[in-house]
């Protein structure tokens, strides 16, 4: 372990779960994707090369001109699972986003 990996990175998330016609709000009660927005932070919620590999990517186009959401990365969920950096992730109702073991 260096430094690096003890310093906290984190991440803008908006939550979809994956639905038959495209992405779905995590938050169904909302249309507003504030809603279903969280933030990562690494080592603390989840790995750092998580956050990196997110960081990594474009900010949705959607967001882009959105001054609350223009930092925001898009994080799709099937089955309430998703795979980033190398890494399972889950989700859950009531804890929102976690790490599953690295596979």
């Amino acid at each position: 372990m260096n430094d690096d990996d003890l310093a906290e990175l984190s991440v803008r998330v908006v939550l979809y779960r994956a639905g038959p016609d495209g992405p779905l709000l995590m938050c169904p009660q909302s249309a507003d994707p504030r809603e279903s927005a969280t933030v990562l932070v690494a080592p603390v919620n989840v790995p750092t090369a998580v956050v990196r590999a997110l960081l990594g990517i474009d900010v949705p186009t959607e967001f882009a001109d959105d001054p609350w959401l223009n930092h925001h990365r898009a994080l799709v969920f099937t089955d309430d699972r998703c795979r980033v950096g190398g890494h399972d992730l889950g989700y859950h109702e009531k804890f929102g986003v976690y790490a599953s073991e690295e596979t």
